[in-house]
């Protein structure tokens, strides 16, 4: 009888152990077949992290930067995506807020549990001081992740996380480059070069097109004020950026050409597009870009008023990140894969060497769209100067 009286109970406490197990069993079955789902669509978990107070809104790209497609349900905490290209927009005052979230696959984001997270801050207060002669404000590129590399070799595509920075929206033009050299304090300022830029200023004749006169052939095609500057060499860029440190940066801000990573986040726009404008170019792409022009044709590169005629700016504002003149960029040439992953700080963006340095974007010349493609890489001797390139400026706060 005294064993009797415990039966009960005993058989009670097993049939909750035993349905709790069920449970449990059930959950992690659903959660197993979930995961086997999320597997087979190829699903990375979004994770959000609103700091703007912005509403937000979540889009789909397309093959070109007018096809992106807005998505549904709002993605205030977070969503599975698929594989493809994706962004976020940060509506309100402007600027607008633009964040890529490119999927590569099953839980394939550079986060914990291979999750990709995007944290949108509030949009800057203050936007950096220009040249007079610059034709627009900088544009505002927001901190974040994005997939650098070629995506056709899936060995080199890996995320990079960057800070904030600013980019012009144009080419730095003969207009701008022209108040660099008249001013005493500018060019021929020697604390605004390199050891090896002094020692290629000391020897060389310069060969920009801002030295182009109204009567020469060559200055409707290279020379009016609001042309991209061409001809221009690396040493020359890199001083011309230092000048501007000294005149407009003051205590808050440091100009400088944009590192490779910066270049390429900026370029493909929050679209992650593989050209300035689309992710192909097929004929109805062409004339996105100027491109493919013969030497001797009457307009070569495009000034800046033109170009906000007859180009369109990518979604962070900027134009011509495919074409017109190649830019320089601020980094050395050096590998990058998944298994090396992109390093800002590792010593490839210092401008104390004689390295070959990064050129990107294609030109005018380009006759080939090969050029265009965006994670092509042109690499050139600093001391190189040609008529299809030039370079853009970059703007950062002090830390």
């Amino acid at each position: 009888i005294r064993g009797r009286k415990w039966l009960w109970p005993a058989l009670a406490a097993l049939a909750v152990v035993l349905s709790a197990g069920a449970v449990l069993a059930a959950r992690l079955v659903a959660r197993e077949r979930s995961e086997r789902v999320r597997y087979q669509r190829e699903e990375t978990p979004l994770v959000v992290s609103n700091l703007s107070g912005r509403p937000l809104r979540l889009f789909r790209a397309g093959d070109r930067i007018s096809e992106a497609v807005e998505m549904s349900p709002a993605v205030d905490r977070g969503v599975w995506l698929a594989k493809g290209n994706y962004f976020l927009k940060a509506d309100g005052p402007e600027p607008a807020l633009y964040y890529p979230a490119p999927v590569a696959g099953y839980r394939s984001g550079p986060d914990p549990e291979g999750a990709l997270t995007l944290t949108v801050r509030p949009a800057p207060q203050q936007f950096p001081p220009r040249l007079p002669a610059g034709p627009a404000p900088f544009q505002y590129v927001p901190s974040g992740p994005f997939l650098l590399g070629d995506r056709l070799n899936p060995r080199e595509t890996h995320y990079v996380w960057l800070p904030a920075f600013f980019l012009s929206p144009f080419e730095t033009t003969n207009g701008e480059f022209r108040e660099f050299l008249g001013d005493p304090e500018g060019y021929a300022n020697d604390a605004h070069w390199s050891e090896q830029g002094r020692a290629w200023k000391a020897g060389h004749r310069r060969q920009a097109s801002v030295w182009l006169e109204p009567s020469e052939p060559d200055y409707p095609r290279f020379g009016h004020p609001n042309q991209p500057v061409t001809g221009v060499n690396w040493f020359e860029a890199t001083a011309f950026c230092r000048w501007l440190t000294r005149r407009l940066g003051g205590d808050r801000w440091i100009y400088a050409l944009p590192t490779e990573a910066e270049w390429e986040k900026a370029a493909r726009g929050p679209d992650s597009l593989d050209y300035g404008l689309s992710r192909k170019i097929s004929d109805e792409e062409e004339r996105l870009y100027n491109w493919k022009k013969n030497p001797g044709a009457a307009v070569t590169v495009v000034g800046s008023g033109e170009s906000q005629t007859a180009y369109q700016p990518n979604r962070y504002g900027l134009y011509h990140m495919s074409g017109n003149v190649a830019e320089w960029t601020q980094s050395m040439v050096r590998p990058y894969n998944r298994q090396r992953p992109y390093v800002e700080d590792d010593g490839r963006n210092r401008e104390d060497t004689s390295a070959q340095r990064v050129a990107r974007g294609g030109s005018w010349y380009s006759a080939s769209i090969a050029l265009l493609y965006l994670p092509y890489r042109d690499a050139f001797l600093p001391e190189h100067s040609s008529q299809d390139v030039g370079f853009r400026v970059a703007a950062r706060l002090r830390p």
